[in-house]
């Protein structure tokens, strides 16, 4: 699949689009590049999937956003989806499997529902 807008990523994601814009503009995310203002920001599956572990993160332990970030990034590189404690004695284990069926699951769904706004000016009247 290939990178989709914020507002189907949105969708997917269950938040607003809103809320995963100020995401994207605030926090470093795999995958995504920043771009000038005007331009339809497209997000690849690894960018969504970081994302998508992170808001499970703060949803489920309270985890601020930016730090679920890096733990999403972490678990996201590691080949088990174990995120380790820094001393050992802890450790969070993502089902990456499951995660990614799920997402490209709502992202199907999101794609038929989300239709992408129209940019730029109104064509002229004749």
């Amino acid at each position: 699949m290939r990178a989709v807008t914020t507002g189907t990523a949105a969708f997917a994601l269950g938040i607003h689009k809103k809320d995963l814009d100020n995401i994207l503009s605030r926090y470093p995310v795999r995958g995504f590049e920043r771009r000038t203002q005007g331009l339809a920001r497209r997000l690849s599956l690894a960018s969504i999937e970081q994302v998508a572990i992170a808001i499970d993160l703060t949803r489920d332990f309270s985890i601020p956003i930016p730090t679920a970030l890096l733990l999403a990034e972490e678990a996201l590189g590691s080949r088990e989806g174990v995120i380790a404690s820094p001393h050992g004695h802890l450790a969070i284990h993502a089902d990456l499997p499951r995660i990614r069926r799920g997402l490209q699951e709502r992202l199907s769904d999101a794609i038929e529902h989300v239709i992408p706004p129209r940019r730029g000016r109104p064509a002229a009247k004749d």
